[in-house]
C-alpha cells in the first residue's frame, strides 16, 4: 500500500485542532480514490482537505490583529478562505476598530496571487511615489502611507506573501493611527502562518 504521501503538503504542523477528524477522513478518502484511479473523486476529496487546512488558516490569521490601542474599541476579527477557483485562493481577514470620529479597517491578505502585482509597488519605491504614497519603514517592513483629506491608507507587504491594508477615515483619524496599529502587528508571526 502507498504511503500517504499528501499529508506533507496538506497537513502543515500547528494547523491541526478541531477539525483534524475531518481532514484527515478527507485524505484518507483521496488517497484511496487515487489509489482505484477515481481521478474526479480524489481531486474533490484533496481539494476539500485543503480548503479545511486554508480555514484553520483564516482561524489562526484572526488571532494576529493587534488589540485595541488605549481609547479604541474593535470589532471581531472576520476570516475568509478561498479556494483556488476564487481569486487564485488564499486567505482573508479583517477587523474594525473605532474611536470618537475616527475608523480603521485592517485587513490581511496572505498567499493569493493576487499578490503578485501589489508586489512591483513594494520592490520599486517610485511606483509607489507616482501613485501619490509615502513610503516608510515600519518594523523593518516597507509600508506605503497616502492621504487624502480626512481619508487615510497605509499599506505593508510581509515575506512577499501577506500584504496588510489599513484604512482610516474621519476628523480624528492620523497615519500616526494607521502606524501604531501597523506597528503592533507580530510581523513573525504573520510570517510563519
Amino acid at each position: 500500500m502507498k504511503k500517504h504521501w499528501l499529508w506533507a503538503g496538506l497537513l502543515l504542523p500547528g494547523l491541526l485542532l478541531a477539525d483534524d477528524a475531518e481532514i484527515r477522513s478527507a485524505i484518507e478518502e483521496g488517497t484511496r480514490a487515487y489509489e482505484a484511479g477515481e481521478w474526479s473523486q480524489a481531486a474533490s476529496q484533496f481539494d476539500y482537505a485543503a480548503t479545511l487546512v486554508r480555514q484553520l488558516q483564516a482561524g489562526q490569521l484572526g488571532e494576529l490583529f493587534p488589540e485595541p490601542l488605549p481609547g479604541w474599541q474593535a470589532d471581531d476579527a472576520e476570516t475568509q478562505a478561498a479556494g483556488a477557483a476564487l481569486f487564485g485562493g488564499g486567505i482573508h481577514a479583517s477587523r474594525h476598530y473605532h474611536k470618537d470620529d475616527a475608523a480603521l479597517e485592517m485587513t490581511i491578505m496572505k498567499n493569493s496571487p493576487l499578490l503578485q502585482t501589489m508586489a512591483m509597488m513594494f520592490t520599486n519605491p517610485s511606483m509607489a511615489a507616482m501613485s501619490g504614497y509615502k513610503v516608510k519603514r515600519i518594523n523593518g517592513q516597507t509600508a506605503m502611507v497616502q492621504e487624502e483629506g480626512d481619508s487615510k491608507e497605509l499599506m505593508m507587504l510581509v515575506a512577499n506573501t501577506t500584504l496588510i491594508q489599513l484604512s482610516g477615515e474621519g476628523g480624528d483619524m492620523t497615519t500616526a493611527d494607521l502606524e501604531a496599529y501597523a506597528g503592533a502587528l507580530d510581523i513573525k508571526a504573520l510570517s510563519a502562518l
